[in-house]
């Protein structure tokens, strides 16, 4: 009698759509108990959605009330097509009340992709997974209010809104429809030759070579700049390479390191290597250009740049046509650089002097000797101390020795600890990595600062808890490798517990609670707990977030990029999906304690789309 009375309880403080099928099964089918808790979490999984989908028409925060929408129609669409096409239409036209932030100006050179566009991008995936019909509606609806150009454009931009959200939708239609991705890539010619067409040209070919050469040969037939003959280039010869040049006329290089070691598809179809080299000479390189104008200079140059990145091509795949290149360019040269000096500049740096012939491990020490000597004669206090970070950082994460004695150069104290404790951080993240633990673990006591002692902490236990695949391993070893792992974990807690909150703070706790909930629930749950409590301190924070703490130094914007992240993943998600099918109801309540309505709102989505992808397989066999 108790459970009746709770199912009822369930049914009104959960309200669910007209067509959920949640409870319904056949007069004859007996549920055991597991199934008939799935259902009522399921209850409660679409509860939470829904009323998080209705709540978010009226946040402040408009960009993430349309992610919420977006998500709360892609994960309840089965259970309620017309609802859910309401709901993302809601987040489409929310979209126009979304400001533009305000981007960073060396990452705008490279790329400008606004808010709004990916906030279209994400809606647009939904429309096209659930219903082509309104997605297309919305891709109309664009074309017909954007300009032809996108504004303020990055060297990397595609070409118009209408081509990048074409072309965006094409990568992900890759995986499970080939066709379809060939059909809107195509359509995004009618813009140009963007630059993720050369993504898009590299993995189609993976998925069926027919449709990649047949989308080739049509953006062939369009290519009328040097940028876009850039995007072929690395498409036939360089995957994953796109050259392009800045509004100061300088060449930047832009990189996709999924792609960038795949073989250059030119060596297994010379024809469409010749067929570009001769689109390439009859468009660039018979007319001359003139240089009357601003924008006749920045074309030439352009085509400079592409001729000579095309020289050796030309040699090996159209001979006919490398001689009248050749001359081409010379002329062209004369007229842009006319005082050009070829000579290269005398060094007597080590790095320079070396032979031909040198060994990997003598350029190395021969690198660091030249930063570390340039530190040494440096008059300028701050670029000294810029000088000696430089050449501490560019010392291998194994050779931290090296790393900590040009670091202690340093004469400003605090800056000095700062720049050793990171030195000593990324060396421990890299000996995880290689799996040398104990190496690591001897370094852990010596990084004073203390959220990275805690990752690499994070980092040594999660490896010692991985399930061991050698049969010959002892259980008394892998129940002592569990004893230091909880060691760790327990050490992460305690030195956490008087910090100050900070995103910094939170990534790491998420990634504790990762690690520790998938062998000890309760600690898992705990550590939750005490993450929301400094969520709740902080003015705002994005559960969506699974990047690492950012725990570089403040004086390098680069130093993060030489850390070997754990893959642990420090996002929310992580945090709570070992969680999901044993504790859902304590995770539900624990989200309704974030205190910011848009944060718990997120919360409660990311809680039931884990819910339903744990449990699809009992779901779908309930609702036969």
């Amino acid at each position: 009698m108790k459970k009746l009375v709770f199912l009822i309880t369930l049914m009104f403080q959960f309200p669910v759509f007209p067509q959920n099928a949640a409870l319904k099964t056949t007069p004859s089918k007996v549920l055991t108990e597991r199934e008939q808790k799935i259902l009522l979490q399921k209850l409660q999984a679409v509860s939470m959605v829904t009323k998080t989908a209705g709540e978010a028409t009226f946040w402040e925060d408009k960009k993430t009330a349309v992610e919420a929408m977006a998500d709360a129609a892609d994960l309840l669409w089965e259970e309620n097509a017309n609802q859910s096409a309401k709901w993302l239409t809601k987040a489409w036209n929310m979209i126009d009340q979304i400001s533009e932030t305000k981007k960073d100006e060396k990452i705008r050179e490279f790329f400008s992709r606004s808010d709004k566009s990916g906030l279209q991008a994400t809606v647009l995936k939904v429309a096209y997974k659930h219903d082509a019909e309104l997605a297309e509606k919305f891709l109309k609806q664009l074309t017909e209010r954007e300009p032809d150009e996108k504004r303020d454009k990055g060297a990397f931009d595609d070409k118009t809104v209408r081509s990048e959200q074409l072309l965006n939708l094409a990568l992900q239609a890759l995986e499970t429809n080939p066709g379809l991705a060939f059909s809107l890539a195509e359509r995004s010619l009618a813009d140009g030759i963007s630059f993720s067409l050369q993504n898009v040209l590299t993995s189609l070919r993976q998925k069926d070579v027919n449709l990649a050469n047949r989308l080739f040969d049509a953006a062939l037939a369009r290519l009328s700049t040097p940028d876009e003959a850039q995007i072929l280039w690395g498409y036939l010869f360089k995957s994953g390479f796109t050259f392009a040049t800045n509004s100061h006329g300088e060449m930047i290089l832009a990189v996709n390191p999924n792609q960038q070691n795949l073989p250059a598809v030119a060596q297994t179809n010379p024809q469409r290597a010749k067929n570009f080299l001769g689109a390439a000479y009859q468009t660039f390189f018979i007319r001359p250009i003139l240089l009357d104008t601003t924008e006749n200079k920045r074309r030439a140059e352009n085509t400079w740049i592409l001729g000579n990145q095309l020289t050796a091509q030309y040699d090996k795949y159209a001979p006919e046509l490398a001689q009248p290149t050749k001359a081409f360019l010379l002329q062209l040269q004369t007229q842009l650089y006319p005082n050009r000096q070829n000579q290269p500049a005398k060094s007597d740096s080590r790095l320079s002097n070396l032979p031909k012939d040198a060994t990997k491990e003598e350029t190395y020490e021969a690198l660091i000797a030249d930063l570390e000597e340039k530190a040494d004669n440096e008059t300028d206090p701050i670029a000294k101390k810029l000088a000696y970070i430089k050449a501490a950082l560019s010392t291998k994460p194994e050779d931290y020795k090296r790393g900590k004695s040009i670091a202690g150069k340093i004469e400003d104290e605090n800056l000095q600890e700062d720049v050793v404790s990171f030195v000593l951080y990324r060396a421990a993240l890299h000996f995880v990595k290689k799996k040398e633990l104990e190496t690591a673990e001897e370094l852990l006591p010596q990084i004073k600062e203390s959220l990275r002692r805690s990752v690499a902490k994070i980092a040594v236990a999660q490896v010692l808890l991985e399930p061991k695949t050698d049969k010959k391993i002892e259980q008394s070893q892998i129940d002592f490798e569990k004893q230091r792992a909880f060691g760790l974990l327990g050490d992460v807690q305690r030195d956490l517990k008087n910090e100050d909150a900070s995103l910094n703070l939170v990534k790491t706790l998420f990634g504790a609670t990762a690690v520790s909930s998938k062998f000890d629930k309760a600690q898992g749950l705990s550590t939750l707990e005490q993450t929301v409590q400094m969520i709740n301190k902080l003015d705002k924070f994005n559960l969506k977030d699974a990047s690492a703490p950012k725990l570089g130094i403040d004086l390098s914007a680069t130093s993060s990029a030489t850390i070997a992240s754990p893959r642990i993943g420090f996002g929310f998600a992580n945090a709570i999906e070992p969680l999901v099918e044993t504790d859902f109801e304590q995770l539900a309540s624990i989200v309704e304690r974030l205190a910011a309505k848009e944060t718990r709102g997120v919360g409660r989505i990311e809680a039931a789309r884990w819910f339903f992808q744990k449990n699809k397989n009992l779901l779908a066999k309930l609702n036969q």
